[in-house]
């Protein structure tokens, strides 16, 4: 037997049935906004996440270029000090070597300086490769201040967008509250706190229309005799499967 929402002796009239499901069909239009606007608000301050979230990735990636290029910078003072060391070293072992009479002294102060000389060899291609790495990086760092500063000015736009984005959202929202009150006025308690558990639990369809005996809600194929109720439009059905509220289609 097909549940039948409407309490009291009897049906209602006709009229006052199809007004019923009018109310709740604008209702639920109202409603389906309302959700729609109010996860376009939630979604809010997701995108300006996001947005932010680009530019600080773009910002990063500009600071670990300078970074790079100041630790070169480091790195190359520290291997000019490191050889002017060898060096010093070097014009010791030199001074050294004019003052011993010994041979096998003197030997020993030229495998020293030897091993000096490879050691500032070193240095120095060390550096030139430094060099090199910091000339490919002034390029480099160029690109990503001029991209960083392109993508922070994009994305402050859009930030500016978002807020006004969230200021009509809000505006909205309030707009279709005040008419989501007006449009339950004359709605009885009963149907109306039957709709709105509906509502929230049937994907935003509480009410549905019937089509060739089947509920376009589930899609389920009713009985004859609620499809029957249904056509003789002289009380509110639900639909004995989902239970959600059955109308004719327009």
């Amino acid at each position: 037997m097909e549940n039948l929402l409407i309490s009291g002796a009897g049906p209602l009239p006709m009229k006052s049935m199809i007004t019923a499901l009018e109310q709740l069909l604008a209702l639920q239009s109202r409603d389906q906004t309302l959700c729609q606007l109010r996860a376009e608000l939630k979604a809010v301050p997701l995108e300006v996440e996001a947005k932010r979230k680009l530019v600080r990735d773009s910002e990063a990636r500009l600071e670990a270029s300078k970074a790079r290029s100041k630790a070169i910078e480091v790195e190359k003072k520290s291997l000019q000090v490191e050889a002017a060391a060898k060096r010093d070293l070097i014009a010791k072992y030199r001074g050294q070597q004019l003052q011993t009479r010994k041979n096998e002294e003197y030997t020993a102060l030229a495998h020293e300086i030897e091993n000096a000389d490879k050691a500032i060899v070193s240095l120095e291609d060390r550096e030139i490769g430094l060099m090199e790495e910091l000339d490919a990086l002034q390029p480099a760092i160029e690109e990503a201040t001029r991209v960083h500063d392109s993508e922070k000015n994009r994305i402050d736009a859009l930030l500016a967008t978002l807020v006004e984005k969230e200021a009509n959202l809000r505006l909205r929202i309030s707009e279709f509250e005040a008419l989501r009150a007006k449009a339950t006025q004359g709605i009885e308690e009963d149907v109306l706190d039957q709709y709105d558990r509906l509502f929230e639990t049937k994907n935003a369809r509480a009410v549905v229309s019937l089509e060739h005996d089947t509920c376009m809600g589930c899609h389920m194929k009713v009985t004859a005799q609620t499809a029957l109720a249904v056509r003789s439009e002289k009380t509110i059905v639900s639909c004995p499967h989902c239970g959600r509220l059955l109308h004719l289609p327009a």
